[in-house]
């Protein structure tokens, strides 16, 4: 066995974009690798006959990349997105899928941004397409010189930059001449769709015009995007629209308060308007998959539940939820397939692949094995998800979950890393992209301890709400009790780092401040300056009153207490800031003004990386030589200065 190294970025295979439908068993699907001679990412479509042996086959060159693809209802064939030259826009292609070349089906000015999906009849494709937009008058759109004018928030996303100047349309594209057809269009921007089977109704999520465009509602339109009627102004961010086979409900997920991450499934009847939450939060999605029966009597789902990601099957009529046990892993992708379910799953100890289900959870069976053969070639974990009594901050105690990975040989005490994962209303992910770092120090006889403390998602909706307003306050106290049980039992000893990203490189800075548990830190694309985070963040002016219970404007003190750095002064753990230098959901500012605290301060033992480029996705998802360096860097850190 051969212990990972940050060079692995370039053997993951990511699998994603899965397609499939209840016609049929044919699956398709993206991988998606990592190319040291591109230094980028190599993505092809690859097909997958469920109800056969066969193994999976590539459709796609890896010359030319391939995203955003959807697979016929009749099974022959799949559209995709790719950009074959710089010079030209993403088009959309399809191929046949008994093989052949792709062919171009549009050849649009706009190009087209990513596909929805298909009509029933396999004559036309939904598609997402932007479009410039003239802000006012003398905003000139063709303009190399164009300035940002900006009326809105958001003005910026991360990964994609700044979203002023232009609107994204849903079009409608046929898929013999590929002739697009604008469908819904205005000062607005479309995020998703969905015909009704019979093509009669058009559902889609919008978001807002006016001064703060964050939230997307459901609207309703006859099939050619006319007599548009907006159906919800309650909910925030709905997606994942799909109908029900006899098309009289609608199924998406939407979350209930605004800047919560908590998303819930609902039902919407289409004749008598009603909609209403089944589960409520008790049903938390991960996403917003939808994926219903043949039957319409049951909606599969993906499900956040006690730290897993697992299919949830929820019974429409009688509210009743089925889960799928597949053990101690998260399904990230999921999609029909003939009468089944395929989906994507990763554990901490295989790496993503396709399965197939039957729906009562039957009949689960591997389809692939892109990682199989490298990842089983090296140094892996004893894995455990544990209970742990802790502080509840209300005067007694609760139990929470943490994942304890270990050396495969030893009894300990371990040196640990203590991983805080983002959110704060996420949990621990089994990512390996993300994660790397984790497997080279296991190698080196390093335990990980990432804990899903209050605060966390997929707990129920009080355990996640109840860190509002007490960042830092009331989820480190659990961790260090976690610590200090394994510390009793003789599972990690004094030796230990800490390390967060996002939310997580919150708890991380506020820990180097705040607990004199840990030798080293490592600080990644932190919230450190409430105030500023929520000025300068793509999602921070909303997200940020939600999380302090308090606007930007209301309560200064309490942005102030709970902000690291305010205490950045106070730190003495040798501590390691890395940031994306393009990173709009936690920008850069964030970092720099934790370490220029440390650093006036006279701490001698702290550094900054920043990725020129790198986005808040940096260390999952950005250009690979970054990455290489990004989990290089935190290995050796933590392997220093534990």
């Amino acid at each position: 066995m051969e212990p990972v190294t940050p060079d692995d970025v370039y053997q993951h295979r990511h699998l994603q974009d899965i397609s499939g439908v209840t016609e049929h068993g044919r699956v398709a699907f993206v991988m998606s690798r990592a190319s040291k001679a591109k230094g980028g990412y190599r993505s092809t479509a690859w097909l997958l006959d469920t109800q056969s042996d066969r193994r999976a086959r590539q459709l796609t060159s890896s010359k030319f990349n391939a995203q955003s693809l959807v697979i016929d209802p009749t099974g022959s064939r799949v559209a995709f997105v790719s950009q074959r030259t710089d010079d030209e826009s993403p088009q959309v292609y399809t191929i046949a899928t008994d093989g052949g070349e792709a062919r171009v089906l549009t050849k649009s000015d706009n190009g087209v941004s990513s596909l929805v999906a298909w009509s029933q009849d396999g004559k036309r494709l939904l598609a997402l397409q932007s479009f410039k937009w003239k802000e006012d008058e003398n905003d000139d759109p063709e303009s190399q010189d164009r300035p940002l004018v900006v009326r809105y928030l958001p003005y910026k996303m991360d990964g994609s930059g700044p979203k002023v100047g232009e609107r994204t349309r849903l079009v409608s594209i046929d898929a013999t001449s590929g002739e697009v057809t604008t469908l819904v269009e205005g000062d607005f921007d479309v995020a998703d769709a969905m015909w009704s089977p019979d093509g009669a109704t058009l559902a889609f999520a919008r978001k807002r015009s006016g001064q703060q465009r964050h939230q997307a509602d459901l609207w309703l339109a006859k099939g050619d995007g006319s007599d548009a009627r907006q159906v919800t102004r309650d909910l925030y961010s709905v997606s994942g629209l799909r109908f029900s086979p006899d098309g009289k409900k609608l199924a998406f997920g939407a979350g209930r308060i605004e800047g919560e991450s908590l998303v819930a499934l609902f039902v919407y009847d289409v004749d008598s308007g009603e909609k209403r939450a089944p589960r409520g939060d008790d049903l938390q999605l991960e996403g917003a998959t939808v994926v219903w029966h043949p039957d319409g009597d049951r909606i599969a789902t993906i499900a956040s539940r006690n730290g897993l990601f697992e299919i949830a099957v929820l019974h429409v009529d009688s509210g009743e939820v089925t889960p799928i046990e597949g053990g101690l892993r998260h399904v990230t992708a999921l999609a029909p397939s003939g009468d089944a379910l395929v989906f994507v799953a990763s554990t901490l100890r295989e790496l993503d692949e396709v399965f197939r289900v039957d729906w009562d959870g039957r009949n689960e069976r591997r389809l692939t094995a892109f990682n199989r053969k490298w990842f089983g070639q090296r140094i892996r974990p004893r894995v455990s998800k544990r209970s742990f009594e802790v502080p509840d901050a209300k005067g007694g105690t609760e139990r929470i979950d943490a994942w304890v990975m270990l050396p495969p040989d030893g009894d300990g005490p371990f040196p640990a890393l203590v991983d805080f994962h983002g959110g704060p209303e996420s949990i621990t992910l089994i990512d390996f992209a993300s994660h790397l770092y984790w497997y080279p120090l296991i190698a080196k006889g390093y335990a990980v301890i990432a804990p899903n403390p209050v605060g966390s998602g997929g707990y129920g909706g009080e355990f996640a709400r109840r860190l509002i307003g007490h960042w830092g306050e009331y989820d480190l106290p659990q961790v260090e009790a976690v610590l200090t049980q394994l510390r009793n039992e003789r599972v990690v000893g004094e030796a230990l780092g800490c390390y967060g990203k996002s939310y997580g490189g919150y708890l991380s800075a506020w820990t180097a401040a705040n607990s004199d548990m840990f030798k080293a830190a490592v600080v990644s694309a932190p919230v450190a300056n409430l105030q500023s985070h929520g000025g300068t963040s793509d999602t921070g002016y909303y997200v940020t009153p939600y999380a302090m219970g308090a606007d930007l404007h209301e309560s200064a003190e309490q942005y102030a207490r709970l902000s690291p750095v305010e205490y950045a002064a106070k730190i003495d753990t040798a501590t390691l800031f890395l940031n994306g230098q393009d990173d709009q959901r936690c920008p850069v500012g964030q970092c720099e003004e934790m370490f220029a605290n440390v650093i006036r301060a006279g701490h001698p033992n702290a550094m900054m990386v920043v990725y020129p480029g790198g986005s808040h996705s940096l260390a999952g998802s950005g250009k690979p030589a970054h990455r290489v360096d990004y989990h290089d860097r935190v290995v050796k850190w933590i392997d220093t200065h534990v």
